[in-house]
C-alpha cells in the first residue's frame, strides 16, 4: 500500500479519536482511575483518602485533604476565637468609669455577656463533636495512610490556626444544622421549598424510567435527604463546596447522635435587635437528625461545575434552592446544567431545572442578573420555562421570629425543561 494514503488513513482516525466523545470520556475514566495526583485528595462519601481524582469530578480540586485540614482546624479553634470576640466586649468596659460600670451589672448587662459565652462554650461542644466524627473516620484507614494520618492528627493536636480563615464561618454553617434538623426552623423555612419541589416533580416531569435528582449547594443536606425519602424510586446525589457544610451534612445523616439531646443556641452572638438575654440565648434542639443515609441518596463534597453523574439516565432533575446566587459566575452554573443532557439516555430524554431562591449576590460575582434576564437567558437557550413564580411568603432563612429585625427574602421560583 503506499505509503501516503497509510498516514492519510492514521491522520484521519486520530483526528476522528480526539474530537470522539467516547475517545475523551476512555482517556477522562484513565486519568481518574490510573493517574496519581500529586495531592492526598478525599473521596466522598465516607472520606475515603485517595490519591486518584475523586470519582464524578473532573479534578476533584476542592477535595483535597490540605482544604479539609483548615476545616477541621475552623472547628477546633471556634471556641478560642468566639470567646476571644465576646472577651473585647468585656474589654471595652475598661474604658468606662467605675459608676458607669456598677450600673451595667445592676441592669444585667455584665451577666448576658458571661450568658454568651455559655452559649459560645455549648456551640463549641458540637463544632467538636462534627469534627470527631470526621477524625474517626480517618482513623479506620490508618493501615492504609498511617504516616499521613498521623502527620495530620498532629497538626490538629497543635492547636494550628486555620490558613484559609474559616473559623468565622462555623457558627454560619452550624446555625444551617439548626435551620434543617430543628422541627421548628425545618417547617417554618425549609418545608415551603420542599412541597414545592416535590409538587413540580409530580407535575411536570417523566419519572417512569431511570431518575436522577442533583441538588448542588445542598447545604446542611436535609432538602436532599427529604427528596430521597421521598422519590425512592430516584437516585438523589447532593452536591456541597463548603467543607464545613459539606462535614455538617454528614454529621446530620450519618452519626449515632440522633437520639442525643444536641442544641444550637444560633442568636447568642447577635447582640443586635434583641428583646432579652435569655432570648438572645435561646437554644434549639437538632430533633430531627436522620442519622442514618437512604440506600439512594449520595452527598458529595466537591465543585458542582465538575460534577458528572457517572452513568446515563432517562431524566435528569436539577434542583437548585438558595443557590444560583452563590456562583461567582452564574453563567458556569448554568452551563454545566445544560451539559448535563449529554447525561440522559435518549434523544427523548429530559433535563429539567427546578429553582426556589431569591437573587442576594455574593462577593464579586461577574454578573447579577434580574429574574427577568435570567428567565430571557434562558428562552435564548431554547429552553421551555414555565411555572415562573415570585413568591413574597415564606422567605425565612434562619430568621430570629424573637429578634425586633425579621428580614425575609422573596423567592423566585421556576421550572425549567431542557
Amino acid at each position: 500500500m503506499d505509503r501516503s494514503i497509510v498516514v492519510i488513513c492514521i491522520t484521519f482516525l486520530m483526528s476522528y479519536l480526539v474530537r470522539s466523545k467516547w475517545f475523551k470520556k476512555l482517556i477522562l475514566d484513565f486519568n481518574r482511575t490510573s493517574l496519581q495526583t500529586n495531592e492526598l485528595k478525599i473521596e466522598t462519601p465516607g472520606f475515603q483518602l485517595t490519591k486518584h481524582i475523586p470519582r464524578r469530578f473532573q479534578t476533584g480540586a476542592v477535595s483535597s485533604v490540605a482544604n479539609f485540614q483548615d476545616t477541621l482546624l475552623s472547628l477546633l479553634n471556634y471556641r478560642q476565637y468566639e470567646s476571644g470576640r465576646n472577651d473585647r466586649l468585656m474589654d471595652r468596659l475598661r474604658t468606662l468609669s467605675v459608676d458607669r460600670i456598677d450600673t451595667l451589672n445592676q441592669i444585667g448587662y455584665v451577666s448576658k455577656i458571661a450568658q454568651v459565652q455559655n452559649s459560645i462554650s455549648q456551640n463549641a461542644i458540637l463544632a467538636e463533636t462534627i469534627a470527631q466524627h470526621i477524625i474517626n473516620k480517618f482513623n479506620s484507614q490508618m493501615d492504609t495512610f498511617p504516616e499521613e494520618i498521623t502527620s495530620l492528627k498532629q497538626l490538629l493536636t497543635l492547636g494550628q490556626k486555620a490558613q484559609g480563615n474559616q473559623t468565622h464561618r462555623v457558627q454560619e454553617a452550624i446555625s444551617h444544622l439548626c435551620r434543617d434538623y430543628n422541627s421548628e426552623f425545618n417547617e417554618r423555612e425549609v418545608q415551603p421549598i420542599i412541597r414545592y419541589i416535590k409538587k413540580v416533580i409530580n407535575e411536570k416531569t417523566n419519572t417512569e424510567g431511570k431518575t436522577l435528582i442533583v441538588v448542588p449547594g445542598a447545604g446542611a443536606g436535609y432538602i436532599a435527604y427529604e427528596l430521597a425519602c421521598l422519590f425512592q424510586n430516584m437516585d438523589v446525589t447532593s452536591i456541597e463546596y463548603s467543607g464545613l457544610m459539606y462535614v455538617c451534612q454528614d454529621y446530620a445523616i450519618q452519626s449515632n447522635d440522633s437520639g442525643s439531646q444536641l442544641s444550637v443556641r444560633p442568636f447568642a452572638q447577635h447582640y443586635s435587635g434583641q428583646q432579652n438575654s435569655d432570648l438572645q440565648n435561646k437554644e434549639f434542639k437538632l430533633d430531627l437528625l436522620p442519622g442514618e443515609t437512604p440506600t439512594n441518596l449520595t452527598h458529595l463534597w466537591g465543585d458542582f461545575t465538575e460534577y458528572e453523574p457517572g452513568t446515563k439516565y432517562d431524566t435528569i432533575i436539577v434542583v437548585t434552592a438558595y443557590f444560583i446566587d452563590t456562583a461567582a459566575n452564574m453563567f458556569d452554573y448554568i452551563a454545566k446544567i445544560k451539559q448535563l443532557k449529554q447525561c440522559v439516555t435518549k434523544a427523548t430524554g429530559n433535563v429539567h431545572w427546578i429553582n426556589a431562591g431569591p437573587l442576594k449576590y455574593g462577593t464579586q460575582p461577574v454578573i447579577q442578573l434580574s429574574c427577568d434576564e435570567i428567565s430571557e437567558y434562558i428562552k435564548l437557550q431554547g429552553w421551555s420555562q414555565d411555572c415562573i413564580e415570585i413568591d413574597t411568603d415564606g422567605g425565612d432563612y434562619l430568621t430570629n421570629r424573637d429578634g425586633l429585625y425579621q428580614g425575609q427574602y422573596t423567592l423566585y421560583k421556576f421550572h425549567t425543561n431542557l
